[in-house]
Order: structure tokens, then sequence, then C-alpha cells
């Protein structure tokens, strides 16, 4: 095609846009000669319409995206050496399985108030101790116990099975704080004894095996630290953001209408994608460069 005029300046290349827009958004170039992935997509990266015939016109402009910094891959090693703002990643103590668990951020990056990063949720999966039972007790009932005493740590919590109301099993629900190896734990329950008491085995004390992102929340940037905020814990289970990513834009959520846009005329912005969203089914547009 030749070059031709558009309003004060010129193209060289047009493109036609289907009738009543794109019914996707698809991030490769709707551009031939700028697309190196085979397949066509929906962008076209910075066009100006042309309306050929008239009417309601719904485009998203560049630079819109759906979310920015959402936290795609979070890591639990140290990537950066001795640089000590880096060197404090933790699996922390106190922690119990669980999920959609909130989580606070330091950030690397200067934010304004409204894009702090925020609404990162995981889901972790802390093991629990093992113990012995090295005292069965008496006049227990089946269920959770109402507290512990002894060892070196605090937080433990969990439920008997029993067998005449003498203890048979001790079940773990939350392993505490603090605790060592063949620490001698007394557990109490009202209208027992609070004579039954297990000795640990393993004593891992809450610490994070791992976490797993649940929802990706919006504004990170990579090298981000995030803490788990479960309450109860020692608040001290961190990871550094890995990756962060910006999502495509929606229809309904991104575009612009433009009203009445007459025939004729050129659009007064530059366009990535031209949507079904608000578009009249005749409207007739030529994407130019």
């Amino acid at each position: 095609m030749g070059r031709f005029t558009l309003d004060t300046s010129t193209v060289s290349k047009a493109l036609v846009v289907p009738t009543g827009g794109n019914a996707t958004i698809d991030a490769r170039s709707a551009w031939e000669f700028e697309n190196q992935s085979g397949t066509l997509g929906t962008n076209y990266n910075s066009s100006v319409l042309y309306a050929s015939v008239g009417g309601d016109v719904a485009v998203i402009t560049p630079g819109v995206f759906s979310a920015m910094g959402t936290v795609t891959q979070l890591n639990s090693s140290n990537l950066y050496g001795a640089n000590p703002t880096y060197a404090t990643l933790s699996n922390g103590n106190g922690y119990v399985t669980g999920n959609n668990i909130a989580t606070t951020c330091v950030s690397t990056v200067p934010h304004s108030p409204g894009t702090e990063p925020t609404g990162l949720t995981v889901d972790i999966t802390v093991t629990l101790p093992t113990a012995t039972l090295s005292a069965a007790g008496t006049g227990y009932s089946a269920g959770a116990i109402d507290s512990v005493t002894g060892g070196t740590g605090t937080g433990i919590e969990g439920t008997v099975a029993i067998n005449a109301g003498v203890v048979t099993a001790f079940t773990f629900t939350s392993g505490g704080i603090g605790y060592t190896v063949d620490d001698v734990i007394t557990l109490f329950q009202a209208g027992s004894g609070d004579n039954a008491t297990i000795t640990l085995v393993s004593a891992p004390n809450g610490a994070v095996d791992t976490i797993a992102i649940n929802q990706p929340g919006v504004n990170y940037s990579a090298g981000d630290i995030i803490t788990v905020a479960q309450v109860g814990s020692g608040l001290n289970a961190t990871r550094s953001v890995l990756q962060a990513r910006d999502l495509a834009p929606t229809a309904a959520a991104n575009a612009v209408v433009f009203k009445g846009v007459v025939t004729g005329s050129i659009l007064p912005v530059a366009v990535d994608y031209v949507v079904t969203t608000g578009t009249g089914a005749a409207v007739e547009l030529i994407a130019c460069k």
C-alpha cells in the first residue's frame, strides 16, 4: 500500500479491524510484519483508528493492564549473597498448615500510597512434631486437651484418643515454639488426672516447609520480601518475590467507549485493542501505522 494522508500525518500500513472489534484480547501483534509467533493476535500496538463507518467504538489504550505486579513465583533461597537486607529469609516458627493466609511486604521499590503491594495470600504446609506416649494418665476424654506444661517451649496443642479414660494416642494440631527433642510434656484436660505425658521425638517448632501462592496480589516487584502473617505464629516465615508480572487488560474492565465516532474521522488516541464491548455492530474501522 502506498502512503496516504490522514489528518496532518501519514501512514504507510493499514489493517481492517473485524466488524465490531475483536472478541478476544491476544497480546500477540495483529500486524503481520511485527509478529514473530506464527499466529496473529489482536494487539494493534499503538495504532491509530480510522472510522470508515462511524458509531460507538470501544478500545483499550497502550500501557493498560488489568493488574500490575501480580506475584507468579516466590523464592526461599538467598539470591543476593552477603547483602544483609536479603539474608533473613526464614522458615519461621509457630506456624500450622493453612490456606489463604495474609502476608505483609517490605518492598524494594518506592511506591505511592495508592500502589503499595497488597493482596498476596499463601498456602503453607508445616511438619508437626512426633512423640511417644510416656504416661497414659487417667480420667481423660477423647478430643482436644486444654493446655500443656513442661519442656523448653510453649504452645503445643493437640487431641487425645482414649480407652476407659486412659490416653492411647496424642495427635498434634500445633507444634508450638521453642521445644527440643526429649522434652517431656504433660497434658492437661478438665476432669482428668492431668497426669498423661508425652516425650518429643522431633521438634520442628512450627517451621514452614512450603509456601505456595493462593492469591497473587498486585503492585509487587521482584526482590520484595514477604512475611507470612498467620495469627499465633512467630510472624517470621519469609520469602522473596522471584517473579511478578502485569496481566493483560480485559474488555469488561479496561475498555474506553467513544460514543458516536463520526464516519471519516480518526480516533484521538493510540490503540492497542479494539474490543466488542460497547462497539456498534455496523462500525467499520481501519487500523493505521
